[in-house]
């Protein structure tokens, strides 16, 4: 009988909360704490491996240490880059596009070499990757914010209100039915809120599992504001289908 994403989640919590930084355990070992085969403990290992909580070494594993850099690491960069490979598909040849501060929508640019946009965003680490040379990039102004390089204020919100996108990719910090697209910067969902409003096509919402259920303080849209949302496989479904259920189509890539 498969095992319900309930009681997967609740055997991975538990997997998760035997594991040090320092102290690398055996996968038999693992099995034996938990009761279940070195399969099963394998499984979840390769799935929180992909999920970047966890390395793995020679039948050992240990949790991936909260670095307090954002909590970066390899595995996580890999899962955010396939979703915004994904949300770059969706952006045409001449298509004018917004992007946020999300480092997830900013990596989609990377995957439109190939195309010639026009980009408008408020994220000044936009300067830093290539882009087609016949392509247009332009940046709304406004104050910076560190450590992110957000532009915000009132120059910032007067460019995004003079623009409309025919597209609009957007990073955030928690998706959830109750509070709907949210950030912990009150002056970047000011923008964000902008960017929905003046796009007259497509909003893509990207963010990887870690975002979705989760509230932030401060909302930028509403769930029914969003017409695809690009997640990954291990969101959680109860959560998605609610998505779902507001008109949302939602995208689930696998690493």
């Amino acid at each position: 009988m498969k095992s319900s994403h309930k009681t997967i989640k609740e055997r991975r919590e538990k997997l998760l909360s035997l594991l040090t930084a320092d102290d690398p355990l055996l996968v038999k070992d693992i099995s034996t704490k938990l009761a279940v085969s070195e399969i099963t403990v394998r499984r979840d290992l390769t799935a929180l491996e992909k999920m970047g909580l966890v390395h793995r070494e020679h039948g050992k594993a240990r949790i991936v240490k909260k670095t307090g850099t954002a909590d970066y690491n390899e595995e996580l960069e890999v899962l955010k880059n396939t979703i915004a490979k994904k949300a770059a598909e969706f952006v045409k040849d001449g298509d004018t596009l917004f992007i946020n501060t999300g480092s997830t929508a900013l990596s989609s640019l990377k995957n439109l070499e190939n195309k010639r946009v026009t980009i408008v965003t408020n994220n000044v680490k936009v300067a830093n990757l290539d882009h087609n040379p016949n392509s247009t990039v332009i940046l709304s102004g406004g104050e910076i914010r560190f450590p992110k390089e957000a532009l915000v204020g009132d120059i910032a919100i007067d460019s995004f209100s003079k623009m409309s996108s025919d597209i609009s990719i957007i990073g955030c910090s928690g998706l959830s039915i109750e509070n709907g697209i949210t950030t912990p910067v009150l002056h970047e969902s000011k923008i964000n809120s902008l960017i929905i409003e003046r796009t007259n096509g497509l909003v893509i919402v990207v963010a990887d599992y870690r975002k979705i259920g989760f509230s932030s303080n401060f909302t930028s849209g509403h769930i029914k504001d969003i017409n695809y949302l690009i997640t990954d496989t291990f969101a959680p479904p109860e959560v998605l289908r609610d998505i779902e259920k507001q008109g949302v189509q939602v995208i689930q890539v696998e690493v």
